[in-house]
């Protein structure tokens, strides 16, 4: 049930990393995506037309797309996040999911990640999988979410306090629309045998992953992490030149379990896994901003 009256509303979602799982989710595979604790939050109430106030600029897109997929009547919505735009957090999904749950806080949180996801779609033209929504609405605190993106179906996976969770800047930022993504996507969809390959292996090394969390074989996660960048960068090629000098640079770290490629790729955000206790020396180290994240909650985690 969405606001109606001229109640101010609030909603607060968290972005996401994707652990293991890339380019994998709308070819519906699975993926291992973890809610993180940087969040966005909205407050609204309705008005004449939809508007947004941000300190990130923009967005405005976006809550109206939500707004229509939820049947709400136009809303002016503020907006505060310490979830970066183009960090590789998903800034995108925490924005929709803090919406939604704002104005249908008592939504299924399935439901109301599949809403954000065909917002996104209409306010991007990207056909983005449901992946980053799902994380952001479902996830839980200690947890990483293991996600069928075919059946929807998830559980929840421990996820090991001594491990700390690092995304790294490349400082290579583009637009999804103006990169190869949905080509990408079209040559896996086709089945490419390269493209495939990166699939096939891809979901492989999240059932790996997830056997090596649950047995505490901190030593395979990383060498999971790596093989996956190596098949982005090779099988995929979604990696570029920059991206790779800091993933290997990342590799050499002491207390690096591993690293790669996070996201669509094209520049963006690089993943590492640390021991807890060398994030000082590794953060020192990389010379790119680094975020340091735990897990958290996802907005209709309560909930679901």
């Amino acid at each position: 049930m969405t606001h109606s009256t001229g109640a101010i509303w609030h909603g607060r979602a968290p972005g996401r990393v994707n652990l293991i799982g890339e380019h994998v989710d709308y070819l519906g595979g699975v993926v291992l995506p973890a809610a993180v604790d940087r969040f966005t939050d909205v407050t609204g109430q309705p008005a004449d037309k939809w508007s947004v106030r941000s300190d990130i600029g923009g967005g405005l897109d976006y809550v109206r797309c939500i707004g229509v997929e939820l049947g709400a009547s136009p809303q002016s919505i503020n907006v505060t996040s310490d979830v970066p735009p183009g960090s590789g957090l998903s800034s995108s999904a925490a924005l929709l999911v803090s919406v939604a749950a704002g104005l249908a806080s008592n939504m299924d949180g399935k439901a109301a990640a599949l809403a954000c996801q065909r917002a996104e779609q209409k306010a991007t033209g990207v056909h983005v999988g449901v992946m980053d929504q799902f994380a952001s609405a479902l996830g839980r605190r200690g947890h990483a979410l293991l996600l069928d993106c075919a059946t929807l179906d998830y559980r929840t996976v421990p996820f090991p306090h001594e491990i700390v969770i690092a995304v790294i800047d490349s400082g290579e930022h583009r637009s999804l629309a103006h990169t190869p993504y949905n080509q990408r996507r079209s040559e896996a969809e086709a089945g490419m045998p390269k493209r495939k390959r990166h699939v096939d292996s891809e979901i492989a090394r999240v059932h790996a992953f997830v056997d090596a969390l649950e047995s505490g074989r901190f030593d395979r996660l990383g060498r999971l992490l790596n093989e996956s960048h190596v098949s982005l960068r090779d099988d995929f090629e979604v990696s570029t030149p920059t991206v790779d000098g800091l993933v290997e640079k990342a590799w050499s770290q002491p207390g690096c379990l591993g690293a790669r490629i996070m996201g669509a790729g094209f520049g963006g955000s690089i993943i590492a896994l640390l021991e807890r206790g060398k994030e000082d020396t590794f953060v020192s180290a990389m010379g790119r901003p680094v975020i340091l994240c735990a897990t958290a909650d996802g907005a209709f985690a309560k909930a679901a």
